[in-house]
């Protein structure tokens, strides 16, 4: 499956692959994105970015459909499934 990336977003996606503080998430979908642009097989890429091949069909499907949206789920950093609250953590 190859996907569309503009020269700006192929600027975007390298600088966000590159940059040691992004979450790993961000690196995997990115490098997937730059793969797949180039026209490297599904297989290959999921290999590459360690994840099941149905997965990485999904992150394609996502950027398809929301571009730069889709790298920056905000799953980084994420309290949501947390057994303690922010303010708990704090006190301990």
């Amino acid at each position: 499956m190859q996907v569309g990336v503009t020269l700006e977003e192929t600027a975007v996606l390298v600088g966000w692959r590159k940059r040691s503080d992004n979450h790993a998430l961000v690196r995997m979908k990115t490098e997937a994105i730059l793969y797949a642009s180039e026209g490297v097989g599904i297989g290959i890429i999921a290999k590459m970015v360690e994840r099941a091949e149905r997965t990485v069909q999904e992150w394609l499907a996502d950027w398809q459909a929301t571009r730069m949206c889709s790298v920056l789920t905000g799953h980084a950093g994420n309290q949501n499934a947390a057994k303690l609250t922010r303010d708990q953590k704090q006190e301990l």
